[in-house]
């Protein structure tokens, strides 16, 4: 399904302080499965999730999505690709404080236009599944960290994107949340999704949920895992 073809990506290029983070990096990620990018901090794990997800452009490279080639699309159509085709989790959720919960779940949604009270809906309806219906109203910043975390999923779900991202989702949970988090996965992959998650837990990498581990060190694929 997407497919990174000799992917480099340097931070201050030509500068005294340049940084190679990706060292010519060939991936393909298979639909429907779940993925693993595993390594120490600084391998690079986060840094190819954002070019996976199109949040960043590579240095060189070439990345196929569905069989297109969006490498060097203009950022206006990357922005929609983003947005219809991939939901976010981040390490620390990312959600706004002083709105409410649905709001939070609602935001991603805004800029595809669609009427307010569908787009109500479809977050409370995202709330029902994670059971937080009784925290719609409340602030994010009320919310425990189990709770916290199934907003930020309910968040990325709204625009029923076909690819989960998700960096370090369980670096600040504990046992029983990060177990918790990858049976949310489990229901997500029997959907059809396709998963991929940044992660050095292993909780995460050992889960019998995950079809491939790829191991990361120094900005260079060491195991690609199977396939």
């Amino acid at each position: 399904m997407i497919e990174l073809q000799n992917i480099r990506k340097v931070f201050n290029e030509g500068l005294s302080s340049e940084y190679i983070a990706l060292h010519d990096l060939t991936l393909a990620i298979a639909a429907h499965q779940v993925t693993v990018l595993k390594g120490p901090s600084g391998s690079g794990k986060t840094t190819l999730l954002s070019i996976l997800g199109c949040m960043a452009r590579p240095t060189a490279g070439r990345i196929v999505l569905a069989g297109r080639e969006i490498t060097s699309l203009p950022e206006r159509f990357l922005t929609d690709i983003r947005r219809q085709t991939f939901g976010f989790i981040f390490q620390h959720y990312n959600l706004l404080k002083g709105i409410s919960v649905i709001e939070n779940v609602m935001l991603p949604a805004y800029p595809q236009g669609e009427p307010f009270s569908l787009l109500k809906k479809q977050a409370a309806d995202l709330l029902k599944l994670f059971n937080l219906t009784h925290k719609a109203a409340a602030k994010v910043e009320w919310l425990s960290g189990g709770e916290a975390q199934r907003t930020a999923i309910a968040r990325a779900l709204v625009n029923q994107p076909e690819v989960i991202i998700a960096d370090e989702p369980t670096a600040h949970l504990d046992t029983r949340l990060s177990r918790e988090f990858m049976d949310i996965m489990r229901d997500f992959k029997a959907q059809g999704k396709t998963i991929l998650i940044a992660s050095h837990d292993p909780i995460v990498h050992e889960s019998e949920v995950v079809d491939r581990v790829v191991q990361m060190r120094d900005g260079r694929i060491i195991d690609a895992g199977v396939i």
